[in-house]
């Protein structure tokens, strides 16, 4: 075993760079919100998996060569299926690599070849806020504003993950009760929101945010890109135009 784990650790530094700069701004598999991911070997080892085959797992820091913990072992029971390994909950933000081999059961031995590093990057938990509306209030029609803009700021990642993004779902109140349809309150465009009616009252805007990834595939604890929520925006006030009057006399 000592020299297997020598074998892992020993890969030609070259071969390292190659493999992480080509992770450098995109990853197969993100995480967040403490989800976890299952992984194997591939469809042709696995097949010829038996009973008795020792699957050996390690992970490794970003830079895929210093080992991070102990060696995983994991039983094969049944003909070709391979259990899966989990990666561990709450793992630290950032990339996450790993590496695979097996062992043939006793008494031949027999060690295969350790795998190229999978890395997975964790995403942070994320947060947003809401800046102040433009205009406080305006009015319906005839005023110098016809509409107030209301700008999300979301926590920041990495920069070099460029598949990365947030999603934003906006709702609205008026008056205190919310709005069935926020495009009658005004347009989301990303993270910022305008809002234009012309119907009188009291609004408030919020917003929610969702990583989302345009490679790769990501695994969120809620199921739906971890969806974190602003509070309220400070409410923008649609006030009456005045009537037209009608001039009398006495």
């Amino acid at each position: 075993m000592k020299t297997k784990l020598t074998k892992l650790g020993a890969t030609l530094l070259c071969v390292f760079a190659l493999q992480m700069s080509a992770f450098a701004v995109s990853y197969p598999l993100y995480l967040c919100g403490g989800a976890t991911a299952a992984l194997r070997p591939d469809a042709t080892v696995t097949a010829a998996l038996l009973p008795g085959d020792r699957i050996m797992w390690q992970e490794f820091q970003a830079d895929g060569t210093t080992p991070i913990g102990t060696v995983t072992e994991i039983a094969v029971t049944t003909a070709a299926t391979a259990p899966a390994y989990t990666t561990a909950s709450g793992l630290a933000t950032g990339a996450h690599v790993y590496k695979v081999f097996v062992i043939s059961a006793a008494p031949n031995t027999c060690s295969g070849d350790v795998s190229d590093p999978f890395s997975l990057y964790v995403l942070p938990t994320s947060s947003v806020t809401l800046g102040a509306p433009t205009v406080a209030n305006y009015c319906e029609a005839g005023g110098s504003a016809t509409s107030s803009v209301v700008t999300a700021t979301p926590s920041t990642f990495d920069s070099s993950l460029t598949d990365v993004s947030f999603a934003f779902t906006w709702t609205a109140t008026k008056d205190g009760a919310a709005v069935s349809d926020v495009t009658t309150v005004g347009t989301a465009a990303s993270n910022v929101f305008t809002i234009n009616t012309t119907a009188v009252g009291e609004y408030t805007v919020k917003t929610s945010i969702a990583y989302t990834v345009s490679s790769g595939v990501l695994k969120s604890g809620d199921s739906a890109g971890c969806v974190q929520s602003s509070g309220s925006s400070t409410a923008v006030k649609v006030t009456a135009k005045p009537g037209k009057p009608v001039i009398s006399f006495t």
